[in-house]
């Protein structure tokens, strides 16, 4: 067979400026020595094509599915019709190990993805296939994620300027709370505010007021605060300026879960919903990251895809507590295990399976976090039978045993 007729895998190192190509023919174990080293610009792009048309017939390029920087590259070779094969990094890393590679750079790291892909010729697919959707999903939970950590930053506040605010609720920073403390961001302010000022305050989404009975009970506890006076001024900017920064944050939410919505599947995305715990971007990013939920055979699959399955770790004073001495592998899915972490905690008030399943690993001896992450487990067994079964949340079944 000519040269110029073999079939090739070509590897490439993606980089946040420069890319790195090389070269494996049919034939061989090891790639070729002489790597291209090119820019992620239009000329750049340019000069790998007019590489890839002098090496023969291209079988597929090989990437790292790490970061955003192989978009760019992954749309010109769609365009191209060339072949493209993304792999997960661990792939290539424990390629590279078990044949004992010890230097480690772009052009390296680039002969270890063609030498990958000739001897597991990994299958090549639509590189962004579905891209969109993951994009939205992970933008929306993002600003989830972020007003998350702003009610944690209030709820700081709170215990400073008005530590009695958690006599009256539960949760400071719910939406009734956040209505006070948009009309009195401080204890002493609470005090010198109108009751009716307080009662009249609205929930946000111009929902009902507070109302006379609570904001009696908050101007009663507000008058004997133990609020340092030295901070109070302080105290009520910070809030006022959270406030502002948790309202924004729940407009950008909305217009974000509005844009995934167009994009997803929405009964899919409705069924979902059904389970208590889940709402529009926790839904998305569950649809967005599992995609085919029918490419796996079973749920253990599944698990090991989003890396929420138990990895054992006995091995010397490990071993010592056969309950303590498993852990999450953590090796899948990262945006999938935010998205079944928050299902979870959300999950722990709301949803009775959650909840069960809680507390009998609590029961078995388990520390809290560890039970949560087998809570973690328990919801994507919820998620694996609603969206197989194509129907909607139901108490009493609660998917496969985890």
């Amino acid at each position: 067979m000519k040269e110029d007729a073999m079939s090739v895998v070509v590897g490439i190192d993606v980089g946040a400026y420069k890319h790195a190509a090389a070269v494996c023919r049919t034939g061989e174990r090891e790639a070729e020595k002489k790597v291209l080293r090119y820019e992620a610009t239009r000329s750049g792009f340019d000069e790998l094509d007019a590489w890839l048309q002098r090496q023969g017939q291209v079988d597929r390029v090989v990437v790292e599915s790490s970061g955003h920087y192989w978009w760019p590259l992954a749309s010109h070779l769609r365009q191209r019709g060339v072949p493209l094969a993304v792999v997960n990094p661990l792939e290539a890393k424990y390629f590279a190990k078990s044949r004992l590679q010890r230097s480690k750079s772009d052009p390296a790291d680039a002969r270890t993805l063609a030498a990958l892909g000739m001897r597991d010729q990994p299958p090549a697919r639509e590189p962004l296939l579905g891209a969109e959707v993951r994009e939205a999903a992970r933008f929306c939970m993002r600003l989830v994620r972020d007003q998350a950590n702003v009610c944690q930053r209030l709820l700081r506040l709170v215990e400073i300027g008005f530590p009695e605010l958690k006599e009256a609720f539960e949760d400071p920073t719910c939406d009734t709370a956040l209505a006070i403390l948009r009309q009195a961001p401080t204890a002493r302010s609470a005090a010198r505010r109108r009751l009716s000022t307080l009662a009249q305050a609205i929930k946000p989404g111009g929902r009902r007021a507070v109302g006379v009975g609570r904001a009696n009970r908050v101007q009663e506890l507000a008058r004997d605060t133990i609020a340092p006076a030295e901070l109070d001024e302080q105290m009520a900017l910070e809030v006022r300026l959270l406030i502002e920064q948790y309202d924004l944050l729940g407009r950008q939410i909305e217009a974000a879960e509005k844009r995934v919505a167009e994009l997803l599947d929405s009964e899919l995305s409705r069924r979902l919903q059904t389970i208590p715990g889940v709402g529009p971007a926790i839904a998305a990013s569950l649809i967005a990251e599992i995609g085919d939920i029918w490419r796996f055979d079973d749920f253990d699959q599944l698990a090991a895809y989003a890396g929420s399955h138990p990895k054992e770790q006995s091995s010397g004073r490990h071993g010592a507590n056969p309950e303590t001495s498993w852990r999450m592998a953590k090796t899948g899915n990262a945006y999938l295990r935010s998205a079944l972490y928050r299902m979870a905690v959300v999950g722990l008030q709301h949803n009775p399976i959650i909840k069960q399943h809680y507390r009998r690993k609590r029961e078995q001896g388990k520390a809290p976090m560890n039970a949560v992450g087998h809570c973690m487990g328990k919801a994507l067994a919820i998620v694996w039978g609603v969206w197989r079964s194509g129907q909607d949340f139901d108490p009493s079944k609660g998917g496969p045993k985890t």
